[in-house]
């Protein structure tokens, strides 16, 4: 006899399920082949096949293997539940993930954002055993910089109790010894942030997938849901790869999100979609330890990025969802930026790239179940911080879905559920 454990998920969905498959023998008793088959798990890692006519069930369904979706699905299946990842690229973290000029910098971003960066540090310094075989984080600092008009932005962020003990006050002699090629006039005051690291994106994105994998889930590519429909307490969303079944779905979709939840009739977050350029140089000089350097009015940075300099005029287009690309007068503008500002002179561009940063109005992510349908968590709206958030926003949607509360952790940062509950937009 083949005994299947029973997860209970809390939260929105409370009633436990797959009590020896019975409510699938009912539901496809004239399919009794099929719900039998549904009684064996697939193994890990295992790639489903298409199964246009009946649904494979499972506690939870992920959509969107960027790395919220990947290290939500992880955590949740560590955690005991049987996860099915649904990617409707050919490959996890295709999009914004895969396109990251990823660094850990924790004076960046709303307040929420700066508490879940904390929150997270831990676990890129100490991740669990096994989880990647390379260093998460390499040392590289972070300068913030401000003209004669914006050095007040500057002395803001070194006055803010959240930056206490994480930045040092450099005047122009001293930030131009740090990040060399600056301009003096562009540089009033400046604030460095000595322990700002650079993220291997792909290690933590493959650490999150292992560990996925390793519990039992199930990754699903090329399979962009078409359609989600409730009945009888559980979702059954349509995908390019099959139908699945399941109780509980996680909308992490990126661009998508608010897309997601039209099929699943909850009412949209407002996520808007935002495009960033980012060019790769050389500049001829010895790079490899300048600091991220950022400017303190958003509108420029620069920093090495393996042996090259990536350079971003820190864009924020609003986009349709899509497979972003650089437009012209961005790239022209970033060039006209960085010089404007450094002794650079642009020649060529040694490669180009843009990704898609998805915010709500507020600038903080969402995460938390919808308000208005039943058994549909929010985990969306990262604002370009999901890679470093990615440890505190999976552990956090872990702790609602499976245990029905905020981890201890977390709520002694002060972090609840109004803080990223989608319901805090409706107002």
């Amino acid at each position: 006899v083949i005994e299947r454990t029973t997860i209970t998920v809390r939260g929105n969905y409370r009633t436990p399920h797959f009590v020896a498959c019975k409510r699938e023998m009912v539901w496809l008793r004239e399919k009794f082949f099929c719900a039998l088959m549904d009684w064996f798990r697939p193994g890990p890692g295992c790639i489903l096949p298409a199964m246009n006519e009946h649904p494979r069930t499972c506690d939870i369904l992920v959509i969107g293997a960027g790395i919220a979706g990947a290290s939500a699905a992880a955590e949740l299946a560590a955690g005991g539940a049987w996860v099915v990842l649904a990617e409707m690229e050919g490959q996890p973290g295709y999009h914004t993930t895969g396109r990251s000029a990823a660094t850990f910098v924790a004076c960046y971003g709303s307040d929420v954002i700066r508490t879940l960066n904390a929150a997270s540090r831990p676990f890129f310094d100490a991740p669990p055993e096994g989880f990647s075989e390379y260093p998460l984080l390499a040392p590289r600092g972070a300068l913030y910089v401000g003209d004669a008009a914006y050095a007040g932005e500057v002395e803001a962020a070194l006055a803010d109790p959240l930056n206490r003990g994480l930045l040092e006050r450099l005047d122009t002699a001293q930030a131009l010894a740090v990040s060399p090629a600056l301009r003096p006039e562009a540089v009033a005051l400046a604030a460095h942030e000595p322990d700002a690291a650079d993220i291997d994106v792909n290690a933590l994105l493959q650490g999150y997938l292992r560990r996925f994998k390793q519990a039992g889930g199930v990754l699903l590519p090329r399979a962009q849901v078409t359609a989600l429909l409730r009945r009888a307490g559980a979702w059954r969303a349509e995908t390019r790869a099959g139908a699945i079944s399941a109780p509980l779905v996680v909308n992490a979709a990126g661009a998508w999100a608010d897309d997601i939840a039209g099929l699943a009739g909850t009412q949209p977050i407002g996520l808007v979609p935002k495009r960033r350029t980012a060019l790769t140089i050389d500049p001829g000089l010895d790079i490899a330890r300048w600091p991220l350097t950022i400017s303190a009015d958003e509108s420029w940075y620069f920093r090495p990025e393996g042996g090259d300099l990536l350079i971003s005029p820190a864009d924020e287009t609003p986009s349709q969802p899509c497979d972003a690309q650089p437009d012209e007068m961005d790239i022209a503008l970033c060039v006209d930026r960085i010089e404007s500002v450094t002794t650079m002179q642009v020649r060529r561009l040694i490669s180009k790239r843009a990704g898609l940063r998805c915010f709500v109005y507020d600038k903080s992510p969402v995460a938390g179940f919808s308000d208005d349908v039943e058994g549909f968590f929010w985990l969306a709206g990262q604002g370009g911080y999901g890679i470093q958030t990615a440890p505190a926003l999976s552990a956090f949607a872990r702790g609602l879905i499976l245990e029905g509360e905020v981890p201890a952790a977390l709520a002694a940062r002060g972090l609840d559920v109004a803080s990223l509950s989608p319901a805090r937009l409706r107002g």
